[in-house]
């Protein structure tokens, strides 16, 4: 990873946490480990490497990496990222993806998929993401993740 570019580590048992956020700047949070990240709204070059991400809400803040980041994917011949979201996003998202395909010339893609408030996201036999909902007037989610084996945060 690149050092000028900002990024708060944390590291928790087995797991380590890294990314920023500034508000109404960037946004970009990610578990290496678990090949996870929430909110790709950081450089591609930080982002770029984890293949699912969660996405809370559509300020662009969240999501703005989104195209550079799978169009550098596809330069790279990766595996197309997987995407969750609110499913009010995921249209307004495929059209700009869309739009940024045609300015590129090259195609951009990803699996996005709907994610609601209750719903129980497994992605592997030991990593489960629980979407919860936030008292915010826009869809707006929050994500409790643990082990399915192994519950890595006190409730």
């Amino acid at each position: 990873m690149l050092e000028n570019l900002p990024v708060k580590t944390l590291v928790h048992k087995d797991f380590t946490i890294e990314g920023y956020s500034r508000a109404a700047v960037q946004t970009y949070w990610r578990i290496p480990e678990w090949k996870i990240g929430f909110e790709p709204g950081g450089p591609a070059l930080v982002v770029h490497g984890t293949p699912t991400w969660f996405i809370s809400h559509a300020h662009l803040d969240h999501l703005v990496a989104l195209p550079c980041t799978w169009s550098r994917r596809r330069m790279m011949k990766m595996e197309p990222p997987t995407i969750y979201m609110p499913e009010s996003i995921i249209e307004p998202m495929e059209r700009i993806l869309r739009l940024f395909s045609k300015l590129d010339r090259g195609r951009l893609p990803c699996r996005l998929l709907a994610c609601a408030p209750g719903d129980e996201i497994e992605l592997s036999r030991e990593l489960v993401v629980t979407v919860s909902a936030r008292g915010t007037p826009s869809p707006r989610w929050g994500s409790w993740f643990g082990s399915a084996a192994a519950n890595c945060f006190p409730s």
